[in-house]
C-alpha cells in the first residue's frame, strides 16, 4: 500500500491511500477485499446514479484487468480498472463517489492509475473511453480526444489518449498546484 499523505493539503484530508491490485493470474487474499471495495464504488457510480444495467458494467473483465483503489478519511473514494486491449492500455471504470467530488480525488486517481500501469511494466500507448460530460476533465489532465465516439450503456463517450510527454507532465505535477 503506497501512502500518499502529502496530497492532504489538496483534498482537504488527513487520511489518503492508494491499493495498487497489479494485473495478474492469481489474486492475493487481501486483493480480494479491494477488489470488492471497487465494485461496491463502481456499484455506486454506474448502477445505481447513472443506471447502467448491472450485466454491462459487470462485464467479467475484473479478473484479466488491474485496478486502483483510492482511500480517502478512511473509506474507498475512488477506483479505476486498467487492461490491455488491441489499442494498448485502456483506463476505465473510473469513479469516485458523488460525496467526495469537488475535492481533487479523480485527478490523483488518474495519476495513481498512469503511475500503476507503468509499474506494472507495461509501455503501450494509455487510452480511455470519457463520458462526453468528462471529456474536459480529462482534457485538463492532458488526454485528447482523437474523435471516435461511441454510444456505451446509453451514453455518449469519446477516445481520448494521453501522449508521453503530457502523461510525464502529470507525473510530474505538483500535486498542491491543482
Amino acid at each position: 500500500m503506497a501512502q500518499i499523505s502529502h496530497y492532504s493539503d489538496v483534498m482537504n484530508s488527513t487520511d489518503c491511500h492508494v491499493v495498487v491490485i497489479p494485473l495478474t493470474a492469481q489474486r492475493k487474499p487481501y486483493e480480494l477485499q479491494s477488489l470488492l471495495d471497487c465494485i461496491a464504488i463502481r456499484e455506486r457510480v454506474f448502477i445505481e446514479e447513472q443506471q447502467v444495467p448491472r450485466d454491462i458494467e459487470q462485464d467479467g473483465k475484473d479478473g484479466e484487468s488491474g485496478h486502483v483503489l483510492l482511500w480517502s478519511d478512511g473509506i474507498p473514494a475512488g477506483t479505476l480498472r486498467f487492461r490491455v486491449t488491441d489499442e494498448g492500455i485502456k483506463m476505465e471504470r473510473i469513479a469516485v463517489l458523488p460525496e467526495l467530488r469537488g475535492r481533487h480525488l479523480g485527478k490523483l486517481l488518474i495519476r495513481e492509475g498512469l503511475r500503476a500501469i507503468r509499474m506494472n511494466g507495461f509501455d503501450e500507448q494509455i487510452y480511455i473511453h470519457a463520458q462526453q460530460q468528462a471529456a474536459s476533465f480529462y482534457a485538463s489532465l492532458g488526454f485528447e480526444e482523437i474523435g471516435e465516439h461511441m454510444v456505451e450503456a446509453g451514453i455518449l463517450h469519446t477516445t481520448m489518449r494521453i501522449t508521453s510527454d503530457k502523461e510525464h507532465a502529470l507525473l510530474e505535477t505538483d500535486p498542491h498546484a491543482v
